[in-house]
């Protein structure tokens, strides 16, 4: 009899006859028995196991960060937990990022497959929620953190990581930056990202990285300890569609269906900053679509650069889109304005309506301000920007990661709110390109366009 090399100890002796069961567990002793519900060996799919280590699938050993790439329900909060506890050794600092700070005490650590649930209740680490601490009975020491907090992970050394669910941190690049500043102690750094892949540039670049292993997971693999109404509600409605194939199978799907964006036809007129000629632009705005509240969970300000060029192309410049107070994203706007010699703010007011023209002019009162209102929804606003893309008249210089994904994630079907940066990067192409009656005097369209001409 051999174990399937995708199952598991625990199901190979479950799927035994119970004499041959029998017959297996009367060489064990009832202690080696009964250590076996927390040997993680005896229960991991052989999937489930750090690269390189006894009984796993992957056997590359040189690796820095594991990327298990997974569908819903493989178990991948179980996988970093117990990775993080096979890293318990004196000298190991172990930094652990979740999205939010509730996720990493109610799924990370103290959740039904979090931290705390791989120890028997004996050996089980000291946390300290006070202290954002973790305290090993190995003598690892660990340290908890929130994405949403990208500056406390800023000078906290560590020789492990475990990122969860980084393709939903809200400020993804600047948490996983500062994690990787600190990631820089000992002879042997190690790291795990468990998540659900998403089309976004970050876990590109992570699969690409050559001291990345990616190992792939569907949800089906851990059919055995999902409960029934999983499979019968919930995978039998996404079985097939776009949407399993991401959260069910770990697809990464860069283009969505529906999405008025694809990344091919943003890249297919990319320019770089350096080909910008100043004298050959007629018009530069700054367009605003303003986040209503400031608070930390708020949305937020949308805030993009664009110019209009002599032969009627457009060039999006900026993406300075922040989380500000009303004061914050009217400064970061108003130097945009000034900076970049701009002719006009344009700022959407169906939330704030007179308040944020008033908050522009509180901070400056020269600038020139149109305030716009939107009459129509937002895929009608949308589609003739799309359009413009699809005939080769808007050009990124430069690239903008965050805006392009809301641009290829967004789908007018979803009946999702469209994202702030897209909003913004709609007015100001507007304003340049449609809301107008005709051609500045002595300009006309071109029909013929290249980025060195501009």
């Amino acid at each position: 009899m051999q174990i399937h090399s995708t199952q598991s100890h625990a199901s190979f002796l479950a799927s035994l006859t119970a004499p041959e069961r029998e017959k297996l567990l009367r060489q064990y002793s009832n202690e080696q028995l009964n250590s076996l519900r927390w040997n993680w060996r005896f229960w991991a799919r052989p999937g489930q196991l750090p690269p390189g280590t006894q009984g796993a699938l992957e056997k590359r050993t040189d690796w820095v960060h594991w990327l298990p790439l997974a569908g819903r329900g493989w178990g991948k909060t179980k996988v970093g937990a117990q990775t993080v506890r096979s890293w318990d050794k004196p000298g190991e600092i172990i930094n652990m990022v979740g999205p939010t700070a509730s996720s990493v005490r109610s799924v990370m650590i103290e959740g039904e497959s979090g931290l705390l649930s791989c120890y028997p209740p004996d050996r089980r680490p000291e946390y300290i929620p006070s202290l954002h601490q973790v305290k090993f009975p190995g003598g690892a020491v660990g340290f908890t953190f929130s994405a949403d907090e990208p500056e406390r992970l800023r000078g906290p050394q560590c020789t492990k990581y475990w990122a969860d669910e980084p393709c939903a941190w809200r400020f993804l690049d600047d948490a996983w930056d500062n994690l990787m500043f600190g990631f820089r102690l000992g002879d042997d750094t190690r790291g795990i990202c468990t998540t659900t892949p998403k089309p976004v540039k970050w876990l590109m670049d992570l699969i690409a990285n050559p001291a990345t292993v990616t190992t792939r997971h569907s949800s089906y693999e851990n059919r055995a300890n999902l409960a029934p109404a999983f499979f019968a509600d919930i995978v039998r409605k996404y079985e097939g569609t776009r949407i399993g194939r991401q959260e069910l199978m770990a697809e990464i799907l860069t283009d969505i269906p529906g999405a008025l964006w694809t990344r091919t036809l943003i890249d297919a007129t990319r320019g770089n900053p350096t080909d910008v000629i100043l004298e050959g632009l007629i018009r530069i705005v700054v367009a605003i679509d303003p986040a209503v509240t400031s608070k930390p969970e708020s949305d937020e300000t949308g805030i993009i650069v664009a110019a209009l060029t002599r032969n009627w192309h457009v060039l999006i410049l900026d993406d300075l889109s922040c989380r500000e107070s009303p004061l914050g994203w009217a400064k970061v706007a108003i130097a945009a304005y000034r900076t970049r010699r701009a002719d006009r703010i344009v700022c959407e007011v169906n939330n704030g309506g007179d308040l944020v023209e008033g908050n522009i002019r509180g901070v400056d009162p020269n600038v020139s301000v149109r305030s716009v209102r939107a009459s129509r929804g937002k895929y009608i606003r949308a589609e003739p920007v799309a359009a413009l893309y699809e005939q080769g008249r808007v050009h990124h210089i430069g690239a903008f990661g965050t805006l392009e994904d809301q641009m290829c994630g967004w789908t007018p079907q979803s009946g999702e709110k469209s994202p702030d940066r897209l909003d913004a990067l709609v007015w100001a192409v507007t304003e340049l390109l449609i809301d107008i009656d005709d051609a500045p005097m002595g300009i006309s369209p071109a029909s013929e366009f290249q980025i060195s001409s501009i």
